[in-house]
């Protein structure tokens, strides 16, 4: 009886005091993400017959998908692209995410906090146009390049990756490196046996957020790529707009929302591996620390 009447008092706790707070924003989930992806999906199940709309319980536009080679090099290439941005972003991030973690000063920390997630601000068509007039004094020809969509993708979403690191940085176990050092560890060793696996989590977290990104990211393609690079989204455009086969634009999509999200998935799993493993050894951390303390 008391068991029902404290789940009844935490219903209506959470009615009467968060629902109000939450409804905005999963209205604005509903309409904004579920109800788009769903109308995605039913679009890939349709079949265009010139002025009507024919519904056809069957894969057509999916077996066109993986029998089209050219269809599937895109894809490839989009994944293969969003994986070296992503990795390119962590190394070049960690470092800044690490010094901005060992800064003494807390007002110098948060005004380079400041400037890094500064461009997260500015609109993202206005950072691409400009990092394409650079590109244009730089030389002409690196545009359409391989190399000039990569370094647009790592100036896009460099602060992406940059962000989750740093909360990894402050928030890891410092008594461990201190620890280590002590017991004769060098700072080097000490970095890539403690540290880095202490961070592991948030460069996963920083590395899912890019590629996440970067493999949707149509503006960078379109104005970088300057239309001798074909990438999935600019391909998903261009069934959507130019050719108006939606359905088969939709079933592309959806391919790419899969694929996109079993990496996640992957990542998220390495996460969790990494977290359980540095609970256990903050836990074993502790239980020498007794021990030793007894003996003493």
């Amino acid at each position: 009886m008391n068991e029902t009447i404290t789940d009844s008092k935490i219903f209506k706790m959470f009615h009467d005091r968060v629902w109000p707070w939450l409804a905005p924003f999963v209205l604005v989930m509903v309409f904004l993400v579920i109800l788009p992806l769903i109308a995605v999906i039913i679009y890939s199940f349709i079949q265009p017959t010139g002025d009507a709309i024919q519904f056809k319980s069957t894969f057509e536009n999916y077996i066109k998908m993986f029998t089209d080679r050219g269809i599937m090099i895109a894809l490839g290439l989009s994944i293969a692209y969003a994986l070296i941005a992503s990795l390119l972003c962590v190394i070049v991030g960690y470092p800044i995410a690490y010094m901005m973690g060992q800064m003494r000063s807390k007002i110098l920390a948060k005004n380079v906090w400041v400037l890094v997630t500064l461009p997260i601000w500015i609109s993202m068509l206005l950072k691409v146009l400009g990092l394409q007039s650079f590109f244009y004094l730089l030389s002409p020809t690196f545009l359409g390049t391989p190399i000039a969509v990569i370094v647009g993708m790592v100036y896009m979403f460099l602060p992406f990756a940059i962000t989750p690191i740093y909360d990894s940085v402050i928030s890891r176990n410092i008594d461990l490196e201190e620890a280590a050092m002590d017991l004769g560890c060098s700072r080097t060793k000490t970095f890539f046996t403690i540290t880095l696996r202490e961070t592991m989590p948030g460069i996963l977290t920083g590395f899912s957020l890019v590629i996440v990104q970067a493999a949707t990211s149509l503006i960078v393609v379109h104005y970088l790529g300057a239309g001798k690079i074909t990438l999935i989204s600019s391909i998903i455009e261009s069934y959507f707009f130019k050719g108006a086969n939606f359905g088969y634009g939709s079933a592309i999509a959806v391919v790419l929302t899969i694929m996109v999200f079993l990496l996640m998935l992957i990542i998220k799993a390495i996460s969790n591996k990494f977290e359980k493993n540095g609970k256990g050894g903050k836990k074993s951390w502790r239980n020498s620390e007794k021990a030793r303390t007894s003996q003493s």
